[in-house]
């Protein structure tokens, strides 16, 4: 307060500002000046009078700035005085003020420090909340689950488990479901492999013996032609073109009856399989909206960059899930 007081004096004992020069000169100048144009750059004494002009004014700005320069001396001198004083004071005040700053700083920069330290931990505990959630299929927005609290988290958290194991239980009942039938499958295609495998086994042995008894009447035959060659060539050639015909009849039919055994047979396992494949139907159907629903699973949108790649990587570990569904359809 006194030093206020004191430059209050000082300010009072200024001189009072004066200038030889006062607004009513100016006013009478600017009067008589403003008008002056030169409308024609020829005319010698309009240019004298704007010159003249000119140089009146010129005259007047310097002795205002003489005189300002002048009456200023004393009051810049009086200005570098108190920003001396001013260093003084400050030289002895601002480590004062500097030490209690660092003091100070001591205590802020420790509660910054708790604080940041509480944030992380939080930010923590909430991403393994997400975790843990999106372990049992639950996505949510990282901010809906910072605002829960802890006791709709667990229960949102025994929900989910719940609903998870349901739903492990019924994918494990379906792939038991789905293994017994193609172990049902298997057996009746292996039983009808061990009946083509008899049946062949039976062709052959009967194709032996037609052969073995063809071999036997030829020779016979032979015998026959050779010793009655001499007494009856014609009526033994006509004799052997019977048995040809009779020979190549029973071959061409017992050909017949053997495709036929066979078309039957490739009929019967194709109906098995055809009946298989129907059955799949509704397995086949369940497992491609199964695999349909997880990509359509709802997208949160983020504005945090941490979250977004959280989803988009679990959208494309989805889309991997369901890709592999449909491709193993193809093998069933």
């Amino acid at each position: 307060m006194t030093t206020t007081t004191k430059e209050s004096e000082v300010f009072e004992t200024l001189p009072l500002i004066k200038y030889d020069v006062n607004q009513a000169q100016i006013a009478k100048l600017k009067a008589e000046y403003m008008p002056l144009v030169i409308t024609d750059l020829a005319d010698k004494d309009q240019f004298e009078a704007v010159h003249a002009g000119r140089m009146t004014m010129v005259k007047v700005r310097t002795t205002i700035e003489k005189a300002r320069v002048k009456q200023k001396a004393s009051a810049l001198k009086y200005g570098r005085d108190v920003d001396a004083a001013a260093k003084e004071l400050l030289t002895e005040s601002e480590p004062v003020e500097a030490h209690l700053q660092a003091e100070e700083d001591k205590v802020i920069n420790e509660q910054k420090r708790l604080e940041a330290e509480a944030e992380e931990i939080e930010k923590a505990k909430i991403q393994k909340r997400v975790d843990t959630l999106f372990a049992y299929n639950v996505i949510l927005p990282y901010m809906d689950v910072a605002t829960m609290d802890d006791e709709s988290y667990t229960a949102l958290l025994f929900e989910a488990k719940v609903k998870y194991g349901l739903e492990q239980n019924r994918i494990a009942d379906e792939e038991a479901a789905r293994i017994q039938k193609d172990k049902e499958l298997a057996e009746a295609q292996a039983e009808v492999d061990r009946q083509q495998a008899e049946q062949n086994k039976k062709d052959k042995e009967q194709a032996t013996k037609e052969e073995a008894l063809r071999i036997e009447r030829e020779a016979f035959e032979r015998e026959k032609r050779e010793s009655e060659e001499k007494k009856n060539r014609e009526a033994f050639e006509i004799k052997a073109k019977e048995n040809a015909r009779i020979q190549a009849e029973r071959e061409a039919k017992e050909k017949i009856d053997r495709e036929t055994r066979e078309a039957e047979k490739r009929a019967e396992v194709a109906k098995a399989e055809t009946a298989r494949q129907e059955a799949l139907k509704p397995v086949k159907q369940r497992l491609i909206d199964f695999a349909k629903s997880i990509t359509e699973v709802p997208v949160p949108e983020f504005e945090d960059k941490m979250a977004e790649r959280i989803v988009n990587l679990a959208m494309r570990d989805l889309a991997r899930i369901s890709d592999n569904i449909i491709e193993q359809l193809e093998e069933m």
